[in-house]
């Protein structure tokens, strides 16, 4: 690499060869170089999921966070901090960043999803039928999502 930005996206190609071989630490050290050359909320994102595979949850969410403010119409980033508060068991604050990835892109499936299930699992019984039809027009599992709820609360 002679250039700067060759270098930068030699080590962004590393890092997801990496990421796809399952060596997280490795490809989090080919993203921090990257990053280094060049920041983005993709890097930060990716470096979140990274984190988050290895279960650094602290770290994925500073990252995430980061890679909300770096680029705020970002609604990957949105979406993989929704899913790490869901998985977390925060449903409130999931909900809550749901919403802002559902805001900038009304028909992402995985946002909208963690919606319905933030909603059925708390109770708004009026969102979660809106948040679900959506989910499932939009190409979501709707046994599933009705499943993983039924699983979180037999009551339900």
């Amino acid at each position: 690499c002679q250039r700067t930005n060759e270098l930068r996206a030699v080590s962004i190609f590393s890092a997801l060869c990496l990421d796809d071989m399952q060596l997280y630490e490795q490809a989090i050290e080919q993203y921090q170089a990257a990053a280094s050359m060049g920041n983005s909320s993709t890097l930060q994102s990716n470096m979140g999921l990274c984190y988050q595979k290895i279960g650094n949850f602290e770290e994925a969410e500073r990252h995430y966070e980061q890679a909300t403010q770096l680029d705020p119409k970002n609604a990957y980033a949105f979406n993989n901090l929704s899913a790490l508060y869901f998985r977390q068991g925060n449903y409130d604050y999931a909900l809550d960043v749901a919403m802002e990835a559902i805001a900038i892109d009304g028909k992402m499936r995985q946002a909208l999803t963690t919606a319905a299930l933030c909603c059925g699992i708390l109770g708004y019984e009026e969102e979660y039928q809106q948040y679900y039809q959506q989910a499932v027009a939009s190409g979501a599992d709707g046994k599933q999502i009705k499943q993983i709820i039924k699983n979180m609360d037999p009551y339900h």
